[in-house]
C-alpha cells in the first residue's frame, strides 16, 4: 500500500458557539486508510487502529506518530489494554498482542476461524478474556450469514473456545456492568437481543432493541447504547438507555461509538456529527465536525476534551469549554 504521511495541523476551527474549540490534527484523501478504533493505553498514550492494519500513535497533545508492528494488511477493529498487555483484534482470524514491560509484538492465528472477526474483547476475573464476532465482512456492510459467537481465550492466546454461537445473528458489542454482569448485543438484520450470562454460565436473552445496537456501553448509573434504527445506517442513528428512552437521530446515520464526560455523553456518527446528551434532563445538541467522512471513536482525555478519529486517517481534538446544554432535537421515543 502506498504510504502518505500524515500531515499534523495546528489549526483552531472557531466555527461553532457554546465554547468548543476543535484542532484538526490529521486528515488525508478521500482513499486513505481510516481509523475504526481508539484506545487509551496510558495517561498520556492513545492508539489508533483501522483500514489495512494503519496503527498511530497519539499523545493528549496531539502529536502522532507510527507504530512499528508485524502488519499482515488485515483490518483492525478493537484495541484494548488489559493489564500488561495491549490486544489488537483484527478481521480475520489474528490477534496482536503487545507486551508493554517487553515492549515486544507476538502474533497469533487462530484455527477454526478464517473468515472470522473478532470484533470486540474484555477481560474476565479470572484473568480469560472474552471475544465476539462473526463472519468476516459483515463488519464492512457485507451481506453474508453472520455466524456470530463469543468465545474464551487465555491471557496467552493459546486456548480459544466458544460460549455462545448463532448463525443468524452477529455479535458486535460485549460489556460488564459495575455489578459483574456480562452482556452482548446481537443482531439479526432487522432487531438486536441484548444476551446476559446467567450464573450457570448459560447466555440467555435480557432484552430486545429495535435495530442495530452496535455498542453497550455502562455510563453512570445507566445502561447506554447507540447504533442505528435500520439496515440504513448511512442515514439514520440512534442512542439510547436499556429499558427507557432512545432518541432517533435522522440525517447523522450510524452512531458508531460513545464517550461519558461528567455529566453529558457524546457520540459520533457516520455523518461527521457529534450528539451531546445531557444524562439528567436529556437535552440534546448537535455538533457538525470538520470532516467529510464517518467518525467512528470517540475517547475521553480529561474532564473537557476529547479525542475523535474516523474516515481518511481523520484525528480530531475537541476542546469543551463548556458544554452546550441546548435543547434544540427530537424529544426521546419509547423503546421498541
Amino acid at each position: 500500500m502506498r504510504r502518505i504521511p500524515i500531515i499534523t495541523i495546528f489549526i483552531f476551527f472557531a466555527i461553532f458557539s457554546h465554547g468548543q474549540r476543535i484542532t484538526v490534527l490529521s486528515t488525508g484523501s478521500d482513499s486513505d486508510s481510516s481509523f475504526y478504533h481508539l484506545s487509551k493505553i496510558d495517561l498520556n498514550e492513545f492508539w489508533a487502529g483501522g483500514e489495512m492494519g494503519v496503527l498511530k500513535r497519539i499523545d493528549s497533545t496531539g502529536q502522532i506518530s507510527h507504530i512499528q508492528y508485524p502488519n499482515q494488511g488485515l483490518n483492525i477493529l478493537t484495541i484494548k489494554r488489559i493489564h500488561d498487555y495491549v490486544y489488537i483484534l483484527t478481521d480475520n482470524a489474528v490477534i496482536y498482542r503487545y507486551s508493554i514491560p517487553e515492549g515486544v509484538f507476538i502474533t497469533k492465528n487462530f484455527k477454526g476461524f478464517k473468515n472470522k472477526c473478532f470484533y470486540d474483547l474484555i477481560a474476565m476475573e479470572d484473568g480469560s478474556l472474552l471475544v465476539c464476532g462473526g463472519t468476516s465482512g459483515i463488519s464492512k456492510g457485507a451481506k453474508k450469514i453472520p455466524k456470530g459467537y463469543i468465545a474464551t481465550i487465555d491471557a496467552d492466546l493459546n486456548e480459544i473456545d466458544f460460549v455462545w454461537k448463532n448463525n443468524r445473528k452477529f455479535v458486535w458489542s460485549l460489556s460488564e456492568t459495575s455489578k459483574g454482569h456480562l452482556l452482548a448485543s446481537s443482531f439479526n438484520g432487522f432487531n438486536t437481543t441484548v444476551i446476559k450470562r446467567s450464573e450457570d454460565g448459560k447466555w440467555r436473552k435480557f432484552t430486545k432493541i429495535k435495530g442495530l445496537v452496535h455498542e453497550l456501553k455502562e455510563m453512570g448509573d445507566d445502561l447506554w447504547y447507540s447504533g442505528t434504527e435500520g439496515i440504513r445506517y448511512k442515514k439514520n442513528g440512534m442512542v439510547g438507555i436499556v429499558g427507557a428512552d432512545h432518541w432517533q437521530t435522522a440525517e447523522s446515520g450510524c452512531q458508531w461509538s460513545m464517550e461519558s464526560m461528567d455529566d453529558h455523553v457524546i457520540t459520533v456518527s457516520y455523518q461527521s456529527k457529534l450528539f451531546v446528551i445531557n444524562k439528567e434532563n436529556h437535552n440534546l445538541h448537535t455538533i457538525q465536525m470538520p470532516s467529510f467522512g464517518s467518525l467512528y471513536d470517540i475517547e475521553r482525555i480529561s474532564n473537557d476534551k476529547l479525542l475523535v478519529i474516523g474516515h481518511a486517517k481523520g484525528v480530531f481534538l475537541v476542546d469543551f469549554q463548556a458544554i452546550p446544554e441546548a435543547s434544540t432535537f427530537a424529544l426521546p421515543n419509547e423503546e421498541q
